[in-house]
């Protein structure tokens, strides 16, 4: 989905749930569903889903070849092995440009992403899922 589309998407979204009485500052259904419109459009959104997405559910707990990114920012890995405490924007970094690097028995055989920019793009958006 382009920016675009998604900004459009966020004013309809913003005008037609203007008059409705949820409260969107305590996240109910209203509050909860403008956050997910919202943090779709980010940049790092796209990126995510591009680069992540055929082998990690973002919208989801349940595994797929790869855990749930659901949550995973400011969390202990779930894959047992992985040398890191706490999921943060530097381990993060680390893993996403090179997970071999970081473990090297992980089955997340990939190069890694060597822009920093879409690193951070992407470590942005995982704080919001």
């Amino acid at each position: 989905m382009s920016r675009s589309t998604v900004s459009i998407l966020i004013l309809l979204a913003a005008f037609g749930l203007s008059g409705c009485d949820a409260d969107t500052q305590s996240g109910g259904l209203v509050g909860s569903t403008m956050q997910n419109i919202a943090n779709e459009a980010l940049l790092g959104a796209e990126i995510t889903r591009v680069q992540c997405g055929s082998c990690h559910y973002l919208d989801k707990t349940v595994r797929k070849v790869g855990p749930s990114l659901q949550g995973v920012y400011g969390k202990a890995p779930r894959t047992r092995g992985i040398p890191v405490e706490l999921w943060n924007e530097t381990t993060l970094d680390a893993w996403i440009e090179n997970p071999t690097g970081v473990y090297p028995e992980t089955r997340m055989k990939i190069p890694g992403i060597k822009d920093a920019e879409k690193r951070a793009a992407i470590i942005e958006y995982l704080k919001q899922l």
